[in-house]
């Protein structure tokens, strides 16, 4: 794949990001619209995205490779749980810093930005192995995510019914069963979830850009470690991953997005799970300023691997 052409993607959706930032600096839009619009994509048109997805994904693989997907993030987030574990000693984080690094080391910005990330590079194929990819995701994040923010401390029970019910999961594992079953679909219906699912993309880079405004960008770029923590996590690690699973799995399209996937930047849950259960919310915020802003850089230099 042409970086040329990963870096315009990229550039486009910064673009929309960066609007999104100046907007909320101009205070056009306040919090309760930036809330409104991830209530909206998180419940509507992320799901809708995913499911329209089932389309394309016979184009770019098998039924067999969609199970594959499946097993392969499972372990690979067994693999990031293992690093997690020695990372936050390696750039000797405080005591007070350890859950987040950790929470970021296993978790990245899948969904709002590696969605439409994937889309915008792969088309709606790719999508639809993203969105299996991110299941384990989606179950982890709530439950070893908050173990880790709250260093192991939790004061909040886990409701497994709303984990197991979350929109992102149900839509990814419908769009799964249409595809491994062919069960037939109303072309009216895939067409109203595509439409409905296109607004993901700009719409998830404006909140990102609407949150940024509350980030002491100053201070973040001052923090040397996080540049460091950032090209491991999204360079190396994916890198190191991309050598391993290229002898596993030979669909070389499917291969690109999960590592793609691996790629993507701190995800500003990081911050909301600080905030809710004790983390340090300064530290989370700073990484995801960060490491959103150098996957500009990192990300086209991923998609070299599988050209």
């Amino acid at each position: 794949m042409n970086p040329l052409i990963v870096i315009e993607q990229l550039l486009l959706l910064m673009l929309i990001m960066l609007l999104g930032y100046i907007v909320a600096r101009m205070k056009l839009l306040d919090e309760h619209a930036e809330m409104n619009f991830a209530t909206f994509i998180n419940y509507v048109s992320v799901p809708a995205l995913i499911l329209s997805s089932a389309d394309g994904a016979g184009i770019t693989g098998s039924k067999m490779d969609s199970i594959w997907v499946l097993v392969v993030s499972s372990a690979s987030y067994a693999f990031f749980a293992f690093l997690a574990l020695g990372l936050p000693k390696l750039f000797r984080a405080k005591p007070d810093e350890v859950g987040v690094l950790q929470f970021v080391t296993v978790f990245a910005n899948n969904g709002f930005m590696g969605l439409p990330v994937v889309q915008a590079i792969f088309g709606s194929g790719g999508l639809f192995y993203a969105a299996i990819f991110n299941i384990p995701n989606n179950i982890l994040v709530y439950s070893l995510g908050v173990y880790f923010i709250s260093k192991g401390k939790r004061t909040h029970a886990i409701d497994l019914r709303k984990l197991l019910l979350n929109p992102a999961i149900l839509s990814a594992i419908f769009a799964l069963l249409i595809f491994l079953f062919e069960i037939p679909v109303p072309s009216l219906i895939m067409k109203t979830a595509a439409s409905l699912g296109n607004i993901t993309s700009p719409l998830a880079m404006f909140i990102i850009g609407m949150s940024m405004v509350r980030i002491d960008i100053w201070s973040a770029m001052k923090d040397l470690r996080l540049y460091l923590f950032s090209i491991l996590r999204m360079l190396l690690i994916p890198a190191l991953m991309w050598f391993v699973l290229r002898n596993v799995i030979s669909n070389t399209f499917i291969l690109g997005v999960l590592i793609i996937i691996a790629g993507m930047p701190g995800p500003a849950m990081a911050v909301t799970l600080s905030t809710l259960y004790g983390g340090n919310t300064s530290l989370a915020t700073r990484y995801v300023f960060i490491s959103t802003v150098l996957s500009v850089l990192t990300i086209p230099l991923l998609s070299l691997l599988f050209g």
